[in-house]
């Protein structure tokens, strides 16, 4: 029941906190401020900023008064701008042609291709500016720097980059998992860093933090690949480490599910003795345990 409160209570955070940076007047390019908007509320379960709010409060000990909070509060709304940025442009015509988003029809159906590369633009922008008002300037300026190195060809949208080039390619499982290195594991890198840069943490600490983040990610993509190929089997088909499913294009189809499942068991393990040694490490298991039922 605490950890519920603990969810609800950030979630509102976050969800007030992008209200208000996309809180814009309506005077100049209110179709390209309205398509923004639309991308990011109402949004997803919102993991990436609440994992970031979640290590920075268990590295600073929970505190009820915390200062500096609304600071992790800037920095997760940055990264959900982010990745709701970089879904804008995956769902292009050009690049994986969704028609969809979250049950509702794609930027690019609702208000065509040009306002929807510009309103991905623009929240790419507006996650840098909500870094901006950091009060620590030095803090501010790391926090800049660390989201820039995990956006930029090297992490996110050169994950983007490789994905594309492998689209119509016979997918090899070094490459996928690069692929989900960069496009899911790069953000999460970022907020764990952003979180461990904020409170302060030491260098060790933040190694710790973003692989555990980065496990998580993985852990949670896999299960992803697990729960749709194991949907398409036929029922009363023996799902053993015989069988490898139709689709090459994912773990399953490329590892079997036996040791795809063997594989995230393996990081989710993982996960859990990195932040054993941290005190209020409560939310973070919890994220462990919230992933881990998911598999079938």
């Amino acid at each position: 029941m605490l950890l519920q409160k603990y969810f609800e209570s950030r979630m509102q955070m976050i969800e007030d906190g992008l209200a208000q940076a996309l809180e814009f007047d309506k005077r100049h390019a209110v179709t390209l401020k309205e398509a923004m908007r639309k991308a990011v509320i109402p949004g997803g379960k919102r993991w990436r900023p609440l994992l970031l709010i979640s290590i920075y409060e268990m590295l600073t000990g929970l505190k009820k008064n915390n200062k500096q909070l609304p600071d992790a509060i800037h920095a997760a709304c940055a990264v959900e701008l982010i990745h709701n940025a970089a879904m804008i442009h995956e769902d292009m015509p050009s690049v994986m042609n969704h028609k969809e988003r979250r049950g509702l029809p794609a930027t690019h159906q609702e208000y065509g291709n040009v306002v929807a590369i510009l309103a991905a633009d623009a929240l790419y922008s507006l996650a840098f500016e909500q870094l901006g008002q950091i009060k620590d300037a030095k803090k501010g300026a790391e926090a800049i720097r660390s989201l820039a190195i995990n956006t930029k060809s090297y992490g996110l949208i050169g994950g983007q980059a490789i994905d594309l080039a492998n689209k119509r390619k016979v997918m090899k499982i070094n490459t996928l998992r690069y692929i989900d290195m960069k496009k899911v594991g790069s953000l999460l890198q970022a907020c764990a860093d952003l979180a461990c840069i904020l409170a302060g943490a030491d260098e060790n600490t933040r190694q710790i933090m973003s692989s555990y983040a980065v496990n998580l990610g993985m852990a949670y993509q896999m299960i992803d690949d697990i729960e749709a190929d194991y949907a398409r089997g036929s029922e009363g088909l023996d799902f053993s480490e015989d069988y490898v499913p139709v689709s090459k294009a994912s773990y399953t189809g490329l590892m079997g599910f036996d040791k795809a499942r063997r594989q995230v068991e393996s990081l989710l393990d993982e996960c859990s003795r990195s932040i054993k040694p941290f005190p209020n490490n409560d939310v973070l298991t919890e994220f462990i345990q919230m992933i881990s039922e998911r598999l079938p």
